[in-house]
């Protein structure tokens, strides 16, 4: 039996299964027919490799895609209602050599963080759910829908090069080249939903799903031990995800609403108005918690260079915070924070508009303390929240590498090719940087909020540099070329804020 008809046989057990649960289901929860539904989401996948020829093989590589979703759900009946979704997420791209294949190879952890990359992608999705009461305060839901997800079309390629001295060329120990086509996948997903009702009628979820595609999220050829072995390496795009949602069901705020409208000075309107005010109230003083996860886009920023063959520039890495607010007054609080993230040596060419290649430098640990400012208008929205302080850390790691490389091609008509030779160090195991930066909060609940932020630092400290020298076609012999990184970042932001 093929993977594809096992598919559909589990599919319709899950569709029997999901008309049993809703025969004869009762429910308590709130009879409202409108939900708002927002989920974080944390899903793995699996990329996999095939062996063409040679002795060695790529290994297979799992990973964790990481997404936010919105769902408008309608209620048709207490057991049954369906819903429309969609969500925006970051895809991994990972890729893992057998520690006797990689020359620079620092334990499992070190090799993942040091090999992965990430994809942005969006999605939609239908979704149709059975509900079943449990207890009280608790509701099974089963859930069959199907969806499209798009990757958006990118090559990607990575190379590793090692030599044990500046004289000899570069062995190319693997080189890998991806693709993701610029074209929609269909997938369906299954999965269940354990909800409870909170004490404002809310209601806050727990699913586990597996969505299956028919489509390959990426395919790909690599090479390993200079071109002695190769293969094929691709991602199907399945997922096992985990999610943690939150509902909005209003049901306090309408509550709100009509006991405002006792008073006889207030309107329906002026009843809604009056509830939004006062439910957007916060306290100059109060106190919040902040965890969140994002993009951290360290920046290598190269001196030295007369010829402009080298351009600075940024390559990303997962980079999760958290941070604790405090009040004074006059909507200023004060800031406490720890992040950390994988900071990448980078090298671009100017000749070559969207093409980079990194190596992982450093792993560092932040602390971070400032101020910030909430502009809050008279009818209490929060506008936006200002940041600026100070970062501190440090990183573990010791030592420098030399190597050397070419590279050529056509870029806008014209031939380019350039050799170099590179020598890496680390100068400081101390990093620091100013920040400054914003946030918006979006309120989900009375103390609860969806946060985004921005923030831009500025190092301050040289941790690790590389130094080149190269010459190529028209480009003259030079030496002392620097790229240098000191902490400097963009970082991006999604979160949960409490006040506490």
């Amino acid at each position: 039996m093929g993977f594809s008809n096992k598919i559909s046989r589990i599919a319709i057990c899950v569709v029997v299964l999901l008309l049993r649960l809703s025969a004869n289901s009762q429910t308590t929860f709130p009879e409202i027919k409108n939900l708002y539904s927002f989920s974080l989401v944390n899903a793995a996948t699996r990329s996999k490799s095939e062996q063409t020829f040679g002795d060695k093989q790529l290994e297979n590589s799992s990973g964790l895609a990481h997404g936010f979703n919105f769902h408008y759900t309608r209620v048709l009946h207490p057991s049954f209602d369906v819903a429309a979704g969609v969500g925006v997420g970051i895809f991994p791209v990972s890729f893992s050599l057998a520690p006797g294949d990689d020359p620079i190879y620092a334990g499992p952890l070190r090799s993942y963080f040091g090999n992965l990359y990430y994809k942005g992608f969006s999605r939609v999705e239908l979704l149709t759910s059975f509900r079943k009461q449990l207890l009280d305060h608790y509701l099974l839901r089963a859930q069959l829908g199907a969806g499209l997800i798009y990757y958006g079309g990118l090559n990607f390629s990575s190379k590793g090069t090692v030599a044990t001295d500046t004289t000899q060329f570069a062995l190319v120990y693997y080189d890998l080249n991806l693709q993701f086509e610029k074209q929609v996948k269909p997938f369906i997903t299954v999965g269940f939903d354990l909800v409870k009702t909170l004490q404002n009628k809310d209601l806050l979820g727990l699913r586990i799903s597996y969505d299956h595609s028919f489509r390959n999220a990426f395919d790909g050829t690599y090479t390993l031990n200079g071109m002695t072995s190769g293969g094929n390496y691709y991602n199907k795009g399945h997922y096992l995800n985990v999610a943690l949602t939150y509902t909005l069901t209003r049901s306090k705020h309408l509550q709100t609403v009509r006991e405002l409208q006792k008073d006889p000075s207030l309107d329906k309107k002026s009843a809604k108005k009056a509830a939004r005010k006062n439910r957007r109230y916060i306290d100059p003083k109060s106190m919040f918690i902040n965890a969140s996860a994002g993009m951290g886009f360290g920046k290598s920023i190269i001196k030295n260079d007369p010829n402009g063959a080298f351009v600075s520039h940024g390559s990303s890495s997962f980079l999760p915070r958290l941070a604790f607010e405090k009040g004074i007054k006059n909507q200023f609080y004060w800031e406490l924070g720890y992040h950390s993230q994988l900071f990448w040596d980078v090298q671009k060419f100017s000749f070559v508009n969207y093409s980079w290649s990194a190596v992982s430098a450093f792993y560092a640990h932040q602390l971070s303390g400032g101020a910030l400012y909430r502009w809050i208008l008279p009818n209490h929205y929060n506008v936006l929240n200002f940041h600026a302080g100070l970062t501190c850390g440090f990183h573990t790691e010791n030592g420098g590498a030399n190597g050397s490389g070419n590279f050529s091609g056509v870029s806008d008509g014209n031939p380019f090719s350039i050799q170099y030779t590179a020598t890496s160090k680390i100068h400081s195991n101390v990093i620091s940087s100013l920040y400054f930066g914003f946030s918006k909060d979006f309120r989900i609940i009375n103390n609860l909020y969806l946060s985004l932020s921005f923030r831009q630092q500025i190092g301050l400290i040289k941790v690790f540099e590389t130094t080149y020298t190269y010459s190529g076609l028209n480009l003259p012999y030079t030496e002392g070329v620097r790229s240098q990184i000191n902490g400097t970042s963009k970082d991006y932001q999604l979160g949960i804020k409490v006040k506490i």
